[in-house]
């Protein structure tokens, strides 16, 4: 049997709905480090389905843009519908790498108490190994793939 060793352990934060039930969510804190070198913490849903990295669109101040939409425009596809989104180059910390990745600003992804965004494959997935084990609600994380 293969055996992996993980940097580290992310546990999936827990929120109680209205309803009192109890949902969790893998959540994972990245770095976005602005236009003029500011850092934002941003906590982000991992998103094995995702594509992209995406981020909701009001965001793009911090990219150092006036409007959401200056970026190249692209296509997309989600869960549910066809959308068009845009996208940036943008420098990303995470488990103590900085990524120089593609980001979508989305109007498709709404306003969040939980996350800002979705953490997605392109170019993320290159840099580390991933693992859930979903009955302990935690993620683990190699930059030692």
């Amino acid at each position: 049997m293969v055996s992996k060793n993980y940097d580290h352990t992310i546990n999936f934060r827990r929120v109680r709905g209205p309803g009192g039930n109890i949902f969790t969510f893998p959540i994972v804190e990245i770095t976005l480090i602005t236009s003029v070198g500011k850092k934002r913490i941003l906590p982000l849903l991992f998103d094995t389905g995702a594509s992209f990295t995406t981020l909701i669109h009001t965001l793009h101040p911090l990219l150092g843009l006036k409007s959401w939409d200056e970026g190249q425009a692209v296509q997309t596809t989600t869960a549910n519908r066809s959308t068009t989104v845009y996208s940036y180059m943008v420098d990303l910390e995470l488990f103590g790498k900085v990524i120089r990745c593609p980001v979508h600003l989305s109007q498709g992804i709404q306003n969040n108490p939980i996350y800002m965004g979705l953490l997605g494959r392109n170019t993320i997935f290159n840099e580390f190994g991933f693992g859930f084990w979903e009955n302990s609600q935690e993620l683990y994380v190699t930059a030692n793939p």
